[in-house]
């Protein structure tokens, strides 16, 4: 039994999409960049000079974030710069966690919801993981966003090239749903039928049914034989 190579006979592009754990990684990556880049333009010094361990390590013991929510308090008693033994340092009792809860406070009350929010241990924990970057980039974005158009003086996180340079990485969470566009695109599948349903759905079903009438088509000929199955498909 001969399996149809369905992508090829539609024409599609040779590169495939990134698979989920590589778009998660470029996406960690790149959102990583873009906090240290805005941290540092806020804060005004080149933190990664400083030689700690990317952004998990600048962050840990809440000092920087503490600066942030003061800054954007217009708190005048602030640092005039942090020392690599300033965000090292092992601070007793719950410190670093009243810090972070300080800055995500402020985040609320600069329009943040609590969906659009880390947790402390995000922060302060060790192995959190890739997971726990992007909840924590997630938010500091979501911060600029809300306080540009509040009309606070922050740095922009991220210009719009930027944003289109990192989805062509592979960063988009899309890239089944833009691989489907594709191939409608390709079939002139794209707009809707006179039922308002849209076709791209229905080619979404039609690439599922024929993929698993592959599989167990394939399944019947190593049970029944090569000759002991006769199918036709129709499409």
């Amino acid at each position: 039994f001969d399996r149809p190579a369905v992508a090829g006979s539609l024409g599609m592009a040779e590169e495939a999409p990134a698979s989920p754990s590589t778009a998660r990684r470029v996406e960690e990556t790149y959102l990583a960049d873009r906090t240290l880049d805005w941290l540092e333009a806020f804060v005004g010094q080149n933190l990664r000079s400083l030689g700690l361990p990317g952004l998990e390590g600048v962050l840990r013991n809440g000092k920087v974030l503490r600066f942030v929510a003061d800054k954007l308090g217009d708190n005048a008693d602030l640092p005039s710069a942090f020392s690599k033994e300033d965000l090292t340092e092992e601070r007793k009792g719950f410190r670093a966690v009243s810090d972070v809860d300080f800055f995500l406070g402020t985040c609320r009350s600069i329009g943040l919801a609590d969906h659009q929010l880390f947790s402390a241990s995000d922060v302060i924990a060790y192995g959190v993981g890739e997971e726990g970057t992007l909840r924590v980039c997630r938010t500091v974005r979501s911060l600029s966003v809300s306080c540009r158009e509040r009309g606070i003086q922050v740095p922009m996180f991220e210009t719009g090239k930027q944003k289109k340079q990192a989805r062509q990485r592979g960063m988009s969470t899309s890239a089944t749903s833009d691989m489907v566009e594709a191939v409608g695109k390709k079939l002139g599948l794209e707009d809707k039928d006179e039922e308002g349903v849209s076709k791209e759905r229905k080619l979404k079903r039609a690439l599922v049914a024929g993929l698993l009438a592959g599989l167990g088509a394939s399944v019947a000929s190593r049970l029944l034989g090569p000759r002991g199955l006769r199918l036709t498909f129709h499409f």
